[in-house]
């Protein structure tokens, strides 16, 4: 029994053994290939890269980075590049690779806005609920606004229940997000309200937005523009008219 345990020792130690060369010398050749490399024409940077922009212009990413044609591809710093493209307004994500010959490529994933709030200063918000400021004033974007007295942070308790309706609706009902133009916050009430013709919808939960989903689902197209209301307080009926009605 004891001859069995010490071969199956050995074996053990030898098995281990053999990684710890595998990895010793694998780093060994590693180093000893880029530094090779790096005395090449290989390793001169000829071109930087920006793949996934869609909103972002390429110009800000490269103005940060400065990066001269003519340096040592090997010799750069990845992580340090990445991590001035993630300090970039509206980049989410960002990582720097080495293509040789000569080329650098840097991988951005943005920040999608899907809601703007506008207190004083116009605001986008993504799906993690970090605000980020819009790309250049004036940008069109085709989006739900976010009022009330509420600041974009997650110690604020009426930003985070207004932050988890927007999730809910962009999660779960595709038609009221297309609808939606306004999420009103005040004094713990949220409220909504569609396109076009403004119409309210008051005291939102998840009943509401049932009928709410369904509702808009029946009418299609657009609503009509003097709509100014959709009270659904009554069972089996939705009550829709203007303010004066």
């Amino acid at each position: 029994m004891r001859k069995r345990k010490r071969k199956w020792l050995a074996r053990v130690v030898v098995v281990l053994t053999g990684v710890v060369l595998i990895c010793w010398s694998g780093s060994l050749g590693f180093s000893a290939g880029k530094k090779w490399i790096s005395g090449t024409s290989w390793s001169i940077l000829e071109q930087v890269e920006v793949s996934g922009l869609i909103r972002l212009p390429e110009h800000d990413i490269l103005t940060v980075l400065n990066l001269k044609p003519g340096l040592n591809l090997m010799k750069l710093e990845l992580d340090s590049i990445s991590s001035k493209v993630m300090d970039v307004t509206g980049v989410k994500y960002a990582r720097a690779v080495r293509r040789l010959p000569g080329r650098l490529v840097i991988k951005v994933e943005e920040r999608v806005p899907i809601a703007a709030m506008g207190n004083g200063e116009l605001i986008l918000i993504d799906d993690e609920g970090i605000p980020f400021p819009p790309v250049y004033s004036g940008e069109v974007l085709d989006i739900p606004i976010i009022t009330g007295k509420i600041q974009p942070v997650m110690s604020d308790s009426g930003y985070v229940s207004t932050y988890e309706l927007l999730m809910n609706i962009k999660n779960n009902y595709t038609q009221i997000y297309d609808y939606l133009g306004e999420i009103m916050y005040k004094k713990g009430e949220l409220k909504l309200r569609l396109r076009q013709g403004g119409a309210l919808v008051g005291s939102v939960d998840d009943d509401l937005l049932d009928d709410l989903e369904l509702f808009l689902t029946q009418k299609g197209g657009e609503l009509p523009a003097e709509m100014d209301y959709v009270d659904f307080r009554f069972p089996a009926m939705v009550i829709t008219g203007t303010s004066g009605s």
